[in-house]
C-alpha cells in the first residue's frame, strides 16, 4: 500500500513540474479575419495593393503619420477613402493615436496602384511581465504575465535588435507584441 502511495505522489509531482515549464505565448489575441477578409476584397477590387509597415506617430482628421521602422522617417498619409481596423474590428482613425509617448500603434498600410490608401490595419496588443530567462541565441524570452502565474516563451521580432545586457532575469517590462505575436517592442527595461 505505501508503495502505491509513492508512486502516486511521485506521478502527481512529475505532472506539477511538467505544467510548471514556460509554454509557447498562449494570451488571447483579437481575431484578425475581417481584416483578412478585407485585404481579399481590396485585392479583388483594386488589383495588387502596395504594404507599407511601420508605428502610427500621430493622426489628424483624415490623416496619419507613419514612422517606418526600418529607415526612421515618417510620413503623413490621407486615410479618408480608406477602412481602418483596430485590433481586427472596424474603427476609425482617430482611435490609432499614440496611447503615450512610445506606446504606438503598429500599422499595416494597404495601397492601391494608383497610391490611395485603401485600408489601414492598426495593432496594439501589449502585456506586462517579468522576465524569466533570455535567450540571444534563439532570440527568445521566457516571461510571466503580472497578472497570470504561467510562463510563456515570445520570440523577439526579427526587426527588434536584443543586445546581451538589454534584459536580465528579474526585470519588469512593457512588451508591444506584432501581428504574428512576436515582440515588436520592449518598453521600460
Amino acid at each position: 500500500m505505501k508503495k502505491w502511495v509513492r508512486l502516486g505522489i511521485l506521478g502527481l509531482l512529475l505532472v506539477l513540474s511538467y505544467t510548471s515549464e514556460a509554454t509557447e505565448h498562449t494570451c488571447s489575441v483579437p481575431d484578425r479575419a475581417l481584416v483578412v477578409q478585407a485585404v481579399r476584397d481590396c485585392t479583388e477590387q483594386y488589383g495588387p495593393l502596395v504594404v507599407k509597415t511601420g508605428e502610427i506617430s500621430a493622426t489628424a482628421d483624415g490623416e496619419i503619420t507613419l514612422g517606418a521602422v526600418a529607415d526612421g522617417q515618417e510620413k503623413t498619409f490621407s486615410s479618408s477613402a480608406a477602412a481602418v481596423f483596430i485590433n481586427g474590428q472596424l474603427g476609425i482613425t482617430a482611435a490609432l493615436r499614440p496611447i503615450a509617448p512610445e506606446f504606438y500603434f503598429a500599422a499595416r498600410l494597404y495601397f492601391d496602384q494608383q497610391g490611395v490608401l485603401r485600408l489601414v490595419d492598426g495593432w496594439y496588443v501589449g502585456i506586462e511581465v517579468e522576465v524569466l530567462a533570455v535567450d540571444t541565441t534563439r532570440r527568445a524570452l521566457t516571461v510571466r504575465p503580472v497578472d497570470q502565474g504561467a510562463a510563456w516563451r515570445l520570440t523577439l521580432s526579427p526587426l527588434l535588435a536584443l543586445s546581451n545586457s538589454a534584459l536580465t532575469p528579474g526585470d519588469s517590462c512593457y512588451l508591444l507584441l506584432d501581428w504574428e505575436n512576436n515582440i515588436r517592442k520592449v518598453i521600460g527595461r
